[in-house]
């Protein structure tokens, strides 16, 4: 899939999606799921140095911020070390406030979803997903995504060749 892709002329992303509505954050759990994200993009021929997406939304509600921040932190943790960048995909019902997915997340990279979520103070985010409804391209349902710089000037990092590192016009 890399290389057809990315031999068509497109950049890819990975997001690592998370558990049904009402799963629980814990740090623990985050770590886990931070290794396997980087396993399977080095699995798959994802190059080092692109952004690997952490998927947060859909939080239980009995889950504390606390609980959702340690999560995100341990899957930071995890991803960098192997050699990615990690970003985070906010979603609807993350759990936390906008302050605290700016001041209490390590994430450099924001990816907007279509829901309806916090804004990130000084940072803002780096790609926003536009639903657009039956939107498709070859019959496959999208939602389309716009990559721009964000208020600080930094970009997400893509793969772009099955042979390239990753790139970006901007540091993190």
């Amino acid at each position: 899939e890399l290389t057809a892709i990315t031999g068509a002329g497109l950049a890819l992303m990975a997001v690592q999606h998370v558990a049904m509505p009402g799963w629980r954050a814990n740090a623990k759990l985050g770590g886990q799921n931070g290794v396997n994200a980087a396993r399977h993009a080095a699995w798959a021929g994802l190059p080092k140095g692109m952004t690997l997406y952490l998927d947060v939304e859909e939080v239980s509600r009995k889950t504390s911020p606390a609980d959702v921040i340690a999560y995100c932190n341990a899957w930071y943790d995890a991803v960098h070390k192997a050699g990615y960048l990690p970003g985070i995909y906010v979603g609807s019902g993350s759990g936390l406030t906008a302050d605290q997915l700016y001041y209490n997340l390590k994430f450099k990279t924001y990816w907007k979803s279509g829901s309806r979520v916090p804004p990130i103070p000084l940072r803002g985010y780096a790609m926003v997903q536009k639903i657009i409804p039956g939107d498709k391209i070859a019959g496959i349902a999208i939602d389309r995504n716009v990559i721009m710089a964000d208020q600080l000037g930094a970009l997400p990092t893509w793969a772009r060749t099955a042979r390239s590192q990753a790139s970006s016009s901007t540091s993190q």
